[in-house]
């Protein structure tokens, strides 16, 4: 099992009132949850989590639970995705692709956990570092009309933090990545 990933955060989660503010060597229980695409059936039988950069991967990964509108997988630790499956899998199939992992914003403590069959997926986690999006905002137009604001990638930049302000970093628009390790309470 892979106990030490790096997950995404938006400051939005937190002020949602989700979960508290984090800082570095807090321990805190919370599931993850993943997106991504470009899914495919995998011959492989080998669990993979290859990090890409900031809290994206590379995985090889089993399907162990499928409903209509929510799925995990195990990529080392268990994933959720409050979506539809793609049509092509089913219970038991292992998959590679691309995924972001991510804190979960509040589906699966809210609700999710009280779908039939489906098992626990809240960890434990040591936060062991923090990492703030400091990238430039661009202000750019909106096709349909008003202003939209978009991160200049061609100028990316984290910086370390002790801790997130979910109401002052970036104006309120912080996007975090955590370090954390799987450990007990």
């Amino acid at each position: 099992m892979e106990t030490n990933i790096r997950i995404g955060m938006n400051s939005w989660i937190i002020k949602d009132g989700n979960y508290g503010d984090f800082s570095v060597g807090d321990k805190n229980t919370f599931a993850l949850e993943f997106c991504g695409g470009g899914f495919t059936k995998s011959e492989k039988r080998a669990i993979k989590l290859e990090l890409i950069k900031n809290s994206c991967y590379r995985f090889c990964g089993k399907v162990i639970y499928v409903r209509p509108n929510v799925w995990v997988i195990d990529v080392g630790v268990k994933a959720f995705w409050e979506s539809s499956p793609p049509e092509f899998i089913s219970v038991g199939d292992w998959i590679e692709g691309e995924i972001f992992l991510g804190i979960d914003p509040f589906f699966y403590k809210d609700y999710l956990y009280k779908e039939d069959g489906i098992q626990n997926l809240s960890y434990s986690w040591a936060i062991k570092r923090i990492e703030r999006n400091a990238t430039p905002w661009l202000m750019t137009l909106n096709p349909r009309g008003g202003k939209l604001l978009t991160r200049d990638d061609r100028q990316e930049h984290w910086v370390d933090t002790n801790s997130t302000d979910a109401w002052e970093d970036d104006n309120g628009r912080a996007d975090y990545v955590l370090h954390v390790e799987l450990c007990d309470l």
